[in-house]
């Protein structure tokens, strides 16, 4: 039976549309899946890029920390003790060598003691009224603060009186710093912990608490110290609240983890290996 010319039209007209309307599923299908895996694209990307910020920043944090136990209680050519005190459980003090002022002249009582400096005079905007100073030699050190020395002068003739005087100071390498120190602190925030950190100049503040670090899992420090002197000596790693009064670690191992920030439970993990101190010298125990 022939078919008509309208029908087949109509057919033809019905043909492409349905022709049209497969192209539009399969172009919004296709744009659909393309947009898909660009947003799975950038969303990788962004992750990578935040672990590898969270991992600079982590480093950064490690690199400044392991500075300052390098530094930890080193003035120019003394050096005050490492004490089991200063490392509590999330919680550090350290005391780092922060400028050394210059002395002009010295006094002495009538004794020969060593009862005040005259230091050589400081800018206005300089001058500050300490209350905490370092006081050394090549042979020893003191630590001044609280009633042991009282500032006199205005910052352009300081003279800093001792109470009481040093007796058997070295004048030729007689030396006084600013130590600076610098706290470190654990702060919970949700599962993690915040590194937190502030510094005293000569017991001044200087500055506000600053966050060094967020999302930190945990921060440790072992002590390599000795026990024993000569072939009987046994070498430990140890937590520094194990540390004995006048015991000198000759290493330190830090130990920083933090969460990477692509899972709740990712964590990376590094440590420092750092030596103390050049030498080592043996005391046997009375």
């Amino acid at each position: 039976m022939p078919v008509s010319g309208r029908c087949s039209r109509s057919r033809l007209r019905g043909s492409l549309l349905l022709s049209s309307l497969l192209a539009a599923s399969l172009t919004s299908l296709v744009l659909a899946l393309s947009l898909a895996v660009l947003a799975t694209i950038q969303r990788e990307a962004s992750d990578a890029e935040r672990r590898m910020s969270r991992r600079q920043d982590a480093r950064w944090a490690a690199a400044e920390l392991a500075r300052d136990l390098l530094r930890h209680g080193r003035f120019g050519c003394g050096a005050r003790p490492w004490q089991a005190g200063d490392f509590g459980a999330g919680a550090w003090h350290l005391w780092l060598p922060g400028r050394e002022l210059e002395i002009g002249r010295v006094r002495h009582d009538a004794a020969g003691r060593l009862e005040a400096m005259e230091l050589v005079g400081l800018a206005p905007e300089f001058w500050r009224p300490w209350s905490r100073l370092w006081l050394g030699d090549c042979g020893s050190g003191r630590e001044l603060a609280g009633g042991d020395a009282h500032w006199q002068g205005a910052g352009s003739t300081p003279t800093l009186r001792l109470t009481p005087a040093f007796d058997g100071a070295h004048l030729p390498s007689l030396q006084l710093w600013l130590p600076r120190e610098r706290r470190y602190r654990l702060v919970a925030d949700g599962q993690a912990y915040r590194l937190l950190t502030r510094e005293r100049d000569g017991g001044l503040a200087d500055g506000e608490e600053r966050v060094l670090l967020d999302g930190v899992h945990s921060l440790s420090l072992q002590l390599l110290v000795a026990d024993g002197c000569g072939e009987a000596a046994r070498w430990s790693w140890r937590a520094p609240s194990d540390l004995r009064p006048g015991q000198l670690p000759q290493a330190a191992r830090l130990g920083l983890a933090w969460y990477a920030g692509g899972g709740e439970d990712e964590v990376n993990r590094l440590s420092y290996d750092l030596a103390l101190e050049p030498g080592f010298t043996c005391k046997e125990a009375s």
